[in-house]
C-alpha cells in the first residue's frame, strides 16, 4: 500500500467529519459544490483534453454551480428523477460500450452528461442531508460505501480470481465484490447499533448489501468512462489515491440511492 494513502486519509477523514457533523447547512453544500466542481473539472480534461475548449468548461462548472444552488433550494423531485434518467441512460451505454458511446455522444451532450454526471449525483448529498436524521443518513453512506470498497480492494487483492469486467477493469474481481458486500453489510449493521436506531437490522443489512452493488457499479462506470478515452487515473490531487472524482466514484451512485430509499419510505409509512 501507498503510505501516501495513509496520510492522505488522517488529513481528509478529520475534515470530513467536522464538514458532514457541524457545519451549517449552507456551508456543508458549498463543501459538496467544491467537491463536484473538483471532480467535474477533472472530467472534463480527461474527457476533452483539448485546450481550446476552456471556455466551454468553465461554463459547464459554472452550470453546475447553478443545479446544486437549486438542488439547495429546492428543484423539483420531477425535474430530479427526469434528469436522473438522462444522466442514467448514457451510463449505461458507457458500461455496455465505452468507445461506441464517446464516438456517437454529441460533444454538447457530452458536456451536459459530464454536469449531471458529476453535479445532479453529488448533489443529492445536499439534499439527503436536510431530511430527518441527514447527518446520520450521510454518514451511513459514506462508511458503508467505503467500507465496501475496502473490503473489495483487500479481498480482491488476496483472493480474487475470477475477474467481474475485464473489458471495463481487469483488476476487479467477483471475489472483491463479494468482499465488498461483506464489508458493507457489517458496516451497515454496525452504524445502526451505533447512531442509525431508525433502521431496523433488516433494513441495514438490505442497504449494505444494495449500496455495495451500486458503489461498485459507480466505480465501473468511471472505469468505463475513462476506458473510453484511455486514461488510468482522473488526477493526482490527492497523493496516493488519485483525482477527486476517483474518490468518489462509488459515492456518485450510493448518495441518490440512499435519497430516494428514503424519500420512498416516508411516502410509502404516510
Amino acid at each position: 500500500m501507498d503510505p501516501r494513502r495513509l496520510y492522505s486519509a488522517l488529513v481528509f477523514i478529520p475534515l470530513l467529519y467536522l464538514g458532514i457533523r457541524y457545519s451549517p447547512s449552507w456551508l456543508f453544500s458549498l463543501l459538496i459544490g467544491t467537491v463536484a466542481l473538483f471532480a467535474l473539472w477533472e472530467f472534463l480534461l480527461l474527457y476533452f483534453p483539448d485546450t481550446t475548449a476552456n471556455t466551454t468548461k468553465i461554463l459547464s462548472c459554472l452550470c453546475a454551480a447553478l443545479l446544486l444552488l437549486a438542488m439547495q433550494r429546492g428543484l423539483p423531485q420531477i425535474a430530479l428523477i427526469v434528469l436522473l434518467g438522462i444522466v442514467s441512460i448514457i451510463i449505461v451505454g458507457f458500461l455496455i460500450s465505452p468507445t461506441i458511446t464517446r464516438q456517437r455522444l454529441p460533444r454538447w451532450l457530452s458536456y451536459i452528461f459530464g454536469v449531471l454526471y458529476v453535479g445532479l449525483l453529488l448533489g443529492h448529498y445536499s439534499i439527503l442531508r436536510n431530511l430527518d436524521h441527514g447527518v446520520a443518513l450521510v454518514f451511513f453512506v459514506i462508511i458503508v460505501t467505503w467500507l465496501s470498497d475496502t473490503g473489495g480492494f483487500f479481498i480482491g487483492k488476496s483472493l480474487g480470481k475470477h475477474p467481474l469486467a475485464p473489458t471495463l477493469s481487469p483488476k476487479k474481481t467477483i471475489e472483491g465484490l463479494l468482499g465488498g458486500v461483506l464489508f458493507s453489510v457489517i458496516g451497515a449493521i454496525i452504524c445502526q447499533i451505533t447512531f442509525a436506531p431508525f433502521f431496523s437490522l433488516g433494513q441495514s443489512a438490505t442497504l449494505g448489501v444494495a449500496l455495495a452493488l451500486l458503489g461498485a457499479m459507480g466505480d465501473l462506470a468511471e472505469s468505463a468512462i475513462k476506458r473510453s478515452v484511455n486514461v488510468k487515473d482522473s488526477g493526482t490531487i490527492i497523493p496516493g489515491h488519485g483525482g477527486v472524482l476517483d474518490r468518489v466514484d462509488s459515492l456518485l451512485f450510493t448518495g441518490p440511492a440512499m435519497y430516494y430509499y428514503v424519500m420512498f419510505s416516508l411516502s410509502a409509512s404516510s
